[in-house]
């Protein structure tokens, strides 16, 4: 069966399961590209448009189990299918619903729970397309989530184009912000019919039976992890470096839709000047991810030691937002803030990889990935919330604010890597010596 796959069947793959990543987040990230126009409709607060992500990421980690019995029980494929056609449909209540704050919490809860069910889907098919692309024989492709993250970037690119360009074509606000959910809901319902017809089945047989191996060789006595793990885990000093590591990354990500009212509120360029930026900062770029990878595995040969040096870059670049003259060209300016975001992509999808270097045992390396992932969402139920209050209660002193705190942990960030870096080499050269 695995011979019979050809390479133009995977990348159609590839292709629907971009546009699938790349449209079902739309919703829940649509401040990125129009966080004005979103609280002027709606009259949210600064603080309370990052609590609506605050209980996106609250809620995803409560139905996190229930979720997964239902995953467990779905084709993969129809779970990616249902994923995308239950989002189009909260996306059209949502298009007449948005003006109530308590409505739009209920839909960004109601979209947690589809994307939900799309993202343990999609990874596993996403993985065995990774394996048929991989050269090495090792089952690790760059290539494969390289190219679907390219595909991701540019589907979003273009949904949220097509948004922005619907979203200037009414002089009514309410209307102009209507129109980017209804290409939003459009866009999902799209992917639901590629994913339906490009998406190789032999492919995602593949990626059934290699879930039902795991299922059938999962210790069945152990469900839950135990605290002894968790204390064994957080007694190795590598362990809170590589943790800092992932929220550092992460804190980058989800804090660069800020730029957006950053552009409007102080530098003067329009909402839909500042909606492009947008665009090409959260999903254009995220072409870079290839550009990351490549960094991470051949030019400095370790992802530690290329995120150290690419949040050192990026603190130096924050921190140079603060001597901008006054009387600089307004586009430049944006184009300046392009620059950090492109090191935010090109390290995202890899800070995970620290954890190769950290020295933890394998047997515990699943943990401390989810002990990394559950406190980078301190961001989202956090620090994202106190952004909004200062930007609410200090007006653009608020911005300030963020940039002095993207720095620091930049800077912190770029110390605890090269730690993982240089306790790296000492174990190397350890083991070296007792062989």
């Amino acid at each position: 069966m695995e011979n019979t796959i050809s390479k133009a069947r995977i990348y159609l793959t590839l292709f629907a399961l971009g546009c699938a990543g790349g449209s079902i987040y739309i919703i829940p990230y649509i401040r990125s590209v129009f966080y004005d126009l979103q609280l002027q409709v709606t009259g949210m607060t600064n603080t309370q448009s990052a609590f609506l992500m605050s209980v996106y990421a609250a809620f995803g980690m409560i139905i996190g189990v229930p979720v997964g019995m239902i995953v467990d029980r779905l084709n993969l494929k129809d779970g990616i299918r249902w994923a995308l056609i239950g989002t189009t449909i909260v996306t059209i209540v949502y298009s007449f619903t948005y003006t109530s704050y308590v409505g739009s919490m209920l839909i960004w809860c109601a979209i947690c729970v589809f994307t939900s069910i799309y993202w343990p889907a999609f990874s596993k098919i996403l993985s065995i397309v990774g394996q048929k692309t991989d050269k090495t024989g090792e089952g690790k492709s760059g290539l494969a989530f390289g190219i679907y993250y390219a595909f991701n970037g540019i589907s979003a690119a273009v949904i949220n184009s097509i948004s922005l360009w619907a979203s200037t074509q009414f002089d009514n606000p309410y209307a102009a912000f209507r129109a980017p959910i209804f290409v939003a809901a459009a866009g999902t319902l799209i992917a639901a019919i590629l994913v339906h017809f490009l998406m190789d089945d032999e492919l995602v047989n593949l990626a059934e039976q290699a879930r039902a191996a795991e299922k059938n060789n999962a210790p069945k006595e152990k469900t839950k992890i135990s605290l002894a793990e968790y204390v064994s885990i957080l007694k190795i000093p590598m362990t809170w470096m590589m943790l800092i590591v992932c929220l550092v990354g992460y804190m980058l990500y989800s804090l660069q839709s800020y730029f957006t009212p950053y552009l409007t509120n102080v530098v003067g360029i329009s909402a839909a000047e500042s909606g492009i930026f947008g665009i090409i900062r959260t999903y254009v770029f995220l072409v870079l991810a290839m550009v990351g990878g490549f960094m991470a595995d051949k030019v400095f040969k370790s992802p530690s030691k290329w995120m150290a040096v690419a949040f050192a870059i990026m603190a130096v670049v924050v921190a140079g937002i603060f001597i901008i003259p006054s009387g600089a060209n307004p586009m430049l300016i944006g184009f300046y803030t392009l620059l950090p975001s492109a090191f935010v992509q090109m390290t995202y999808t890899i800070k995970y990889s620290t954890i190769n270097e950290t020295g933890i045992p394998a047997h515990l390396i699943g943990t401390t990935t989810s002990l990394a992932s559950t406190i980078a969402g301190l961001v989202d139920l956090v620090l994202a919330p106190f952004i909004g209050w200062c930007l609410d209660t200090k007006g653009n002193a608020g911005y300030d604010i963020l940039f002095i705190i993207l720095i620091i942990s930049l800077l912190l960030g770029s110390v605890c890597a090269m730690a993982i870096v240089k306790s790296n080499k000492k174990r190397l050269a350890s083991q070296k010596i007792a062989s």
